[in-house]
């Protein structure tokens, strides 16, 4: 459910790291600039294919996957998703390649950001464990209850980002926080670009 009371500017944003292999970890997060808050409003973790992220069905005429899901969601909830931060070597092999992923940017007015993970995961001041304040002055919001429909098995991978995020660089993943560090890691040169298209 949407957080209550949010004075504009919103920014609603959300993040892919992907994996051929592994699994995938995806969040759609709602940054309040005014508070400093960020509330995690969903977030996928697990084995999935291309198709299973977002995919065209010909004889439906239909989108469908995750990012379709997620993007009418957040429609419905009044804070529609402007940006997918995609990591660049999955952002080029899974979405960028295929023209009804171009539809569907034009179709939700969205923008595909590709992230490109370097030794900038490892800078003290701009990497993974530059998020590590955000938690310790409470500015991030974790979700308490499983959404409708959404299984208390399914609500569990929110516990896998805080674990993460309590034992790094311990932790034997990193998967979830790598998907918020992308999301912190953009958001400064997002805000700019996000801020214009309010006052619009």
């Amino acid at each position: 459910e949407a957080p209550h009371g949010l004075s504009l500017p919103v920014y609603s944003i959300a993040t892919a790291d992907p994996s051929p292999t592994k699994y995938w970890a995806v969040q759609w997060w709602l940054y309040h600039p005014a508070s400093e808050q960020r509330f995690l409003m969903d977030m996928f973790r697990g084995p999935m294919d291309a198709p299973d992220f977002l995919d065209w069905n010909e004889n439906s005429k239909r989108f469908f996957g995750l990012m379709e899901d997620w993007q009418q969601r957040s429609s419905e909830l009044t804070w529609p998703i402007t940006h997918w931060i995609v990591e660049n070597n999955a952002a080029q092999k899974f979405l960028m390649q295929y023209d009804h992923v171009d539809r569907w940017v034009r179709k939700n007015k969205v923008q595909i950001v590709s992230h490109t993970t370097g030794m900038n995961k490892l800078d003290p001041e701009y990497g993974i464990q530059s998020i590590a304040n955000r938690y310790q002055f409470g500015n991030v919001r974790l979700p308490r209850k499983p959404r409708e429909g959404q299984s208390t098995m399914e609500h569990m991978v929110v516990h896998q980002l805080f674990k993460e995020a309590t034992t790094y660089p311990d932790s034997p993943t990193d998967d979830c926080l790598m998907a918020q560090w992308f999301f912190e890691y953009n958001l400064p040169r997002l805000r700019a670009d996000i801020a214009t298209m309010f006052e619009k």
